[in-house]
């Protein structure tokens, strides 16, 4: 492996994976100060930030969709409209986005020593049991 693929591979493991420089090394198997170079000269913190400033923004989107979908729904609920069942399925899929990035988030606080209360809330088992039980479907399209 080359060094240009392992700068490359670095910086994804730094940016994306979350990994120190000293775990980046080890996995790579390079010294840990190539890695706090590449990471001062490429300037992997600004990737970092502008990585996490995406991130939050596409999760903030994600819930807004969420809520105006749930918000949709409902009114069809007390318009007694029929389901758009691609509407259904949406949401279903929004409401696990959310539940795994917050599965992450509290793995990742947890992973910092800092304790968070997970916040009960839809998780897909729920939205399955609503499916079957409520809505009477079975999750064919």
């Amino acid at each position: 492996m080359n060094k240009l693929h392992l700068l490359h591979e670095a910086e994804k493991l730094y940016c994306v994976e979350n990994l120190s420089p000293e775990m980046i090394a080890e996995k790579l198997n390079i010294s840990r100060r190539t890695v706090f170079n590449w990471k001062k000269k490429y300037k992997w913190d600004n990737h970092l930030v502008r990585m996490k400033n995406f991130s939050n923004q596409f999760a903030v989107d994600v819930y807004n969709v969420g809520t105006k979908l749930l918000t949709k729904l409902n009114d069809d609920i007390d318009n007694n409209r029929t389901f758009n069942k691609h509407e259904i399925c949406a949401l279903e899929n929004i409401i696990k986005i959310i539940y795994k990035e917050e599965k992450e988030r509290t793995k990742d606080l947890d992973n910092i020593s800092h304790k968070k209360k997970f916040v009960k809330f839809l998780t897909p088992d729920v939205i399955e049991e609503i499916n079957s039980e409520i809505l009477g479907w079975n999750g064919a399209y």
